[in-house]
């Protein structure tokens, strides 16, 4: 999974960015040039499994990012498309809106309210899109005038309208309701706007305590309109939490009302918003959490551990990690039925440990 942080100069995206992967910012300072991490997401079902297996690596689920430069609105088009070019093959986009008060920190231009700034970056996601599409209807219609369109092509071009006629409306595709295979088709032209869409107020201490900034209201409807999730993270907090030991950072936390880190409620977010879920598995060698799409299959997870796996495929053992820490081990779930023995077309869910058997 990887997520492209877009957000206007002055938003404290990239101070996010490198307080979720510990990408050190000093090395990469007056580049401009997108940053790449990785975060490592700490969960606690693969810590007690390791607990219980002592493997001799234990593997968590991650999630990578892409940092662009901020978003420069005075830059001209193809300073801009430059920019959009970094992150449009991310799976999804995490909008950063500042809404933190510093009077040493300059607000975005015009933008001195969160869902301003949302509003400046919807625009212009907006505008990116449809002069993408156009460009494609362009192409179809040179294309129609030479020749017949072929099926493939015609149904594109059908599409394609629909879209544009979403985007003259200031509507994002993602929330138009369109079908898998419509939006396998135009898949390569990698719409900014067909992408699940997370926003990050990016808040101050104190408003991170009292759950309160100005315009915070308007911010939650603008998201709830456009289908956005939404987040709250403080970029200070952050760094203020990764500077102590964890014995501190637990009390740091308790005293904030914080049960999670930034990088586990905001995975857990992303995980929700764009449909995602953990399989594990477990063994001497390794216990290892996996990310795949909610709905795979017992099929789907053998490919994601190794595409042999899924070429050799004869069945898949599974079972719930509930079930598994109350029965306390695997012998003792077989012996209370709880191992399940299944195919290829099982859907698995999150938390599932699974076991694959194939073919030497």
């Amino acid at each position: 999974m990887e997520i492209g942080i877009f957000g206007l100069t002055m938003s404290g995206k990239t101070t996010i960015f490198s307080l979720l992967t510990g990408v050190n910012l000093e090395e990469h300072a007056h580049k401009n040039e997108p940053l790449t991490g990785v975060a490592k997401i700490h969960d606690e079902r693969v810590e007690r499994l390791s607990e219980l297996f002592k493997p001799k690596k234990t593997t968590y689920a991650t999630l990578s990012f892409i940092d662009i430069p901020g978003y420069d609105l005075s830059a001209n088009r193809k300073e801009k498309n430059r920019i959009f070019q970094f992150i449009q093959n991310a799976d999804s986009l995490l909008a950063v809106v500042r809404a933190f008060e510093s009077p040493s920190v300059p607000w975005p231009p015009e933008a001195e309210e969160p869902v301003k700034q949302l509003e400046i970056i919807k625009s212009e996601l907006l505008l990116r899109d449809l002069e993408v599409v156009e460009n494609r209807l362009l192409r179809l219609s040179e294309t129609e005038k030479k020749k017949k369109l072929s099926p493939d092509e015609s149904a594109e071009k059908e599409i394609l309208e629909r879209i544009s006629q979403i985007l003259e409306q200031e509507k994002f595709v993602s929330t138009a309701d369109l079908a898998e295979e419509q939006l396998k088709r135009i898949g390569s032209l990698s719409l900014f706007t067909a992408k699940p869409v997370i926003v990050v107020a990016n808040l101050d201490e104190d408003q991170f305590s009292t759950k309160k900034y100005n315009g915070k209201e308007k911010l939650v409807e603008s998201c709830e309109e456009n289908k956005f999730a939404y987040l709250e993270l403080s970029g200070k907090i952050e760094q203020e939490l990764n500077a102590l030991s964890a014995e501190d950072r637990e009390l740091f936390m308790s005293e904030l009302g914080i049960e999670e880190s930034g990088i586990q409620r905001l995975s857990r977010v992303v995980y929700e918003h764009v449909g995602l879920i953990s399989f594990l598995t477990v063994g001497e060698d390794e216990v290892r959490a996996w990310t795949v799409k909610k709905g795979a299959t017992a099929l789907d997870c053998a490919a994601k551990v190794h595409t042999d796996l899924a070429k050799r495929f004869i069945k898949a053992e599974i079972i719930s990690y509930d079930d598994f820490m109350e029965a306390g081990s695997m012998a003792e779930a077989k012996k209370l039925g709880l191992l399940r023995l299944v195919g290829r077309e099982e859907v698995v869910h999150d938390g599932d440990i699974v076991h694959i058997r194939a073919n030497a």
